[in-house]
């Protein structure tokens, strides 16, 4: 079970004043890094809704944790649920988050689908068989985070951001694009050890599970993404009875994102 929870510990931004959508970012990230990205353009989410954006157990300015538990998605997830049930009480949201985020809101979703009225599933990540022969790798990854801590790892995906992102984004974003590494920076060495240890043991739902989530379903995708490849978001649409994909190809798809996000939030208010 994850810690106790306490509001006190979780940095989050609650703006607007209407249907609430609840952001989750990806592993690694922050509201920080998304903003300082740009590809969210959250400065444009509609102030006759609500949007709760936070900073994750162990990333941003919310508290860590050495216990690995806590970093699973599925108690992520029971993050999530309590903080709806502090700063929205008992209202009924939409669910989105990116990667790490996806995975968490899936995971609330499936622990309360009449809570839930509408899900964005961005860049979903690696899953099932391809995510199981990522095990090892994510095992690696925890020991030299143990030793290089936030500011090393994030030196070595600086100078290796060509196969995290798709080369029209980076080239896009060539003034920014460093910025999804600020959240990294800060992050402590044994939180970090701990949160690959957990991606190690993480996964999406099973195919049967999500075929049982009769919710509308926003999925945004890219390709050339060893981290969130497409055939994730393939599958997840398949699996998904109520789910449109919207694959990006380029730069201008993904500056299409943030109002396909604000209609299909305004479509279920």
């Amino acid at each position: 079970m994850p810690q106790s929870f306490d509001i006190n510990k979780f940095n989050y931004r609650s703006t607007g004043f209407g249907s609430p959508l609840v952001w989750s970012h990806g592993l690694l990230a922050c509201m920080q890094s998304e903003d300082a990205l740009g590809i969210y353009a959250w400065h444009r989410f509609p102030k006759k809704l609500t949007l709760l954006r936070y900073d994750a157990c162990g990333h941003g300015l919310s508290a860590s944790s050495n216990n690995k538990t806590d970093y699973l998605w599925t108690n992520l997830a029971t993050n999530i649920e309590q903080l709806i049930s502090a700063v929205l009480g008992d209202q009924t949201v939409i669910l989105g988050g990116q990667s790490m985020g996806c995975a968490s809101s899936l995971f609330t979703a499936l622990n309360h689908p009449d809570k839930v009225k509408g899900l964005i599933l961005m860049n979903p990540p690696t899953a099932w068989k391809l995510r199981a022969s990522q095990h090892d790798y994510y095992i690696k990854v925890a020991k030299a985070a143990k030793i290089l801590g936030g500011k090393g790892l994030a030196k070595i995906n600086a100078n290796h951001i060509d196969r995290m992102l798709p080369p029209w984004l980076i080239e896009a974003h060539k003034h920014s694009v460093l910025g999804m590494l600020d959240g990294l920076k800060s992050m402590k060495r044994s939180s970090l050890e701990s949160i690959f240890l957990a991606a190690a043991e993480n996964d999406l739902p099973s195919h049967e599970q999500l075929s049982q989530l009769h919710i509308p379903c926003l999925i945004l995708a890219w390709d050339n993404d060893v981290n969130h490849p497409l055939s994730s978001a393939k599958t997840l649409a398949s699996l998904l009875p109520s789910s449109e994909l919207h694959q990006a190809k380029n730069m201008a798809d993904v500056d299409e994102w943030p109002q396909l996000i604000i209609d299909f939030c305004l479509k279920l208010a």
